[in-house]
């Protein structure tokens, strides 16, 4: 029986490095309230997106009808087993959202306003900060990544990979923030204004912390969603391996592929959000956040 876990990807992967690039972002921005704004402005749009392509990648492997199957099932609509996989991914897709709960992204536009009455941005200054040609791009590329494709099996076990890359990263990156902004800044900036000033945020009807979003995903010295979503995301990996013929090593590299692209992502937009910090800082002296 194949079993992949995460330290397929550990052994293939810097995470130490990738970490510190996240890191070495945050702290920049942690420092002045318009790159903090800035820095949670490009990553709630990329992360909505990212959300948003869950469902995406299920659906396309749901419609990949016989494409995984049974390998001792000898009735060919018995050993369809596509909606066992999607079933998997989807589980995250589920917790972005629910009739019970607020959505992900509610929560994040919650975060994001905080951080701009900290900023003390006015509406007009906020609708000041459009979204760049370099993150629209990354965006696109997300999307085509993300989604697979109903009947290629590389393209959707490549996305599985991507999947796992995102729920993976997306735990240490959450972690980050936390750590960053309410740990290693303790007292001061954004943390102090948390403590001090920042009221919940209603949604739907009911009463939120603005760090909210942040903690449901990860926390310093903790975890959140990302771990379960990236265990099931892993589940359905194997799942995979186990439905279809090529060997486990193709499945491997399908899958190590998917990852390395939302590596390649993720670190672009840490650093494209890095340069625009600095170049925020140059230009700092109107106190006024244009469109970078």
């Amino acid at each position: 029986m194949v079993h992949f876990s995460t330290n397929l990807f550990e052994k293939e992967f810097d995470f130490v490095a990738i970490d510190r690039t996240v890191h070495t972002v945050l702290d920049l921005a942690a420092q002045d309230p318009y790159s903090l704004y800035l820095f949670f402005h490009r990553y709630t749009y990329f992360n909505a997106y990212a959300s948003a392509m869950i469902s995406r990648l299920a659906s396309s492997i749901g419609l990949s009808r016989y494409l995984f199957t049974q390998p001792h099932e000898r009735v060919a609509e018995a050993a369809d087993r596509g909606l066992e996989i999607a079933a998997k991914i989807l589980t995250a897709a589920v917790d972005e959202g629910t009739y019970e709960n607020p959505s992900h992204r509610a929560l994040a536009q919650l975060t994001l306003k905080t951080v701009g009455d900290y900023a003390q941005l006015s509406i007009e200054q906020r609708n000041q900060v459009l979204v760049p040609q370099w993150l629209d791009q990354l965006v696109q590329r997300l999307i085509v990544s993300y989604q697979g494709i109903p009947g290629n099996v590389a393209a959707l076990v490549q996305g599985i990979g991507l999947h796992i890359a995102s729920e993976v990263l997306g735990d240490r990156e959450y972690a980050l923030i936390d750590k960053v902004i309410r740990h290693d800044y303790a007292g001061t900036h954004f943390d102090r204004f948390l403590n001090d000033h920042a009221q919940p945020g209603e949604i739907d009807g009911r009463k939120f912390h603005p760090w909210c979003w942040i903690v449901i995903h990860s926390r310093y010295e903790g975890s959140g969603v990302e771990v379960e979503h990236a265990d099931y995301a892993l589940a359905a990996l194997n799942l995979a391996a186990q439905y279809r013929p090529e060997s486990e090593q193709q499945v491997r590299d399908w899958a190590i592929q998917g990852f390395s692209e939302f590596v390649t992502l993720q670190q672009k937009l840490f650093r494209e959000i890095y340069r625009e910090c600095l170049d925020l800082r140059r230009n700092h002296a109107t106190k006024t956040i244009v469109s970078v």
